[in-house]
């Protein structure tokens, strides 16, 4: 577990790792800023991805049907930051 994005950081130096893939809540919100979050690790240098089907967006009554927010997040990862898996292309990729 790191704390912050210097631990995060180190880490990824120490283990030769150039290529973190976020899955979690809040694609818009906590996975793009928080500490370690994408924003701070494509700052240091790290390629940052995300699996469509393992992350959700902060929606609205006006978006949450469509999932708009995450479908605007995603594209945002995809042009800013890495690519965006689709998660039977990344299980397949691993095994």
């Amino acid at each position: 577990i790191a704390k912050d994005s210097e631990q995060l950081s180190a880490y990824c130096r120490e283990n030769k790792i150039n290529h973190l893939i976020y899955i979690g809540f809040a694609i818009d919100g906590c996975l793009l800023v928080s500490p370690g979050g994408m924003i701070d690790m494509s700052r240091k240098g790290i390629l940052c991805s995300a699996i469509r089907q393992a992350v959700t967006a902060i929606e609205n009554k006006e978006t949450a049907r469509e999932e708009l927010c995450k479908q605007v997040a995603l594209w945002r990862v995809a042009l800013l930051f890495g690519f965006v898996y689709d998660s039977d292309d990344f299980v397949n990729a691993i095994k």
